[in-house]
């Protein structure tokens, strides 16, 4: 049972295979076998086909490891695609865009492509992407895994404020003690179980449960 309030930063430290399957189901990818999974009071197991994947494309965002970015498209039409594809959301997109590609400070890349682009920039235009349907749930996979403590800190920064700002709710898988400090509360799976919880998490807190893994 997962329960998560806007505002909030859950952050699920991991162990085994268990926590790829419930980040599948949180992300209407899956369906469970048994129970529900409820958003704003409607029951998500009953959407199917078009009706489940407009609901993903407006209320949940994307982040991974690698950057997912189209290849055939330059860095502004990249972050402004899922608001093309909303109908609800597609008006003002591009002026979304341009306020994140600011807030991002990466607006000399606009026009880019993304192998123009280092891996610290093609992760902040992956996460301008991710939000700029401002969607209520931000579904993070190690988002700082394939970059320096140095840029991975500037992309923890600015997804924290995103909870603010937007009034969103992120939930980050993460192996990275640090990335898991910056969250709110901090989920530990182990084979598939939860195995423990820590609220205002430090990175040592965190390092300190983790070694309790296989005890």
């Amino acid at each position: 049972f997962f329960h998560a309030e806007a505002g909030i930063r859950d952050a699920q430290e991991s162990r085994g295979l268990g926590d790829v399957y419930k980040r599948q189901i949180l992300s209407t990818l899956e369906k469970p076998d048994l129970g529900s999974v409820e958003f704003k009071e409607k029951n998500l197991i009953s959407l199917s086909g078009d009706d489940l994947s407009k609901f993903r494309n407006e209320n949940i965002g994307f982040v991974f490891q690698s950057h997912n970015l189209l290849s055939e498209f330059n860095v502004f039409e990249n972050i402004c695609i899922p608001g093309y594809v909303s109908k609800d959301k597609s008006r003002g997109v591009e002026e979304r865009a341009n306020q994140l590609i600011k807030d991002l400070d990466i607006q000399d890349k606009s026009k880019n492509m993304p192998n123009q682009l280092s891996g610290g920039e093609q992760q902040r235009v992956a996460i301008c992407r991710a939000i700029i349907n401002e969607p209520a749930l931000l579904l993070a996979d190690e988002p700082t895994g394939n970059l320096d403590s140095k840029t991975g800190n500037e992309i923890l920064d600015f997804m924290r404020l995103a909870t603010t700002d937007l009034n969103q709710t992120i939930v980050m898988v993460t192996h990275d003690p640090v990335a898991a400090s910056y969250s709110d509360r901090v989920i530990f799976l182990e084979d598939g179980k939860v195995s423990g919880e820590i609220i205002e998490p430090t990175a040592d807190s965190v390092i300190d449960q983790m070694r309790t893994f296989g005890s």
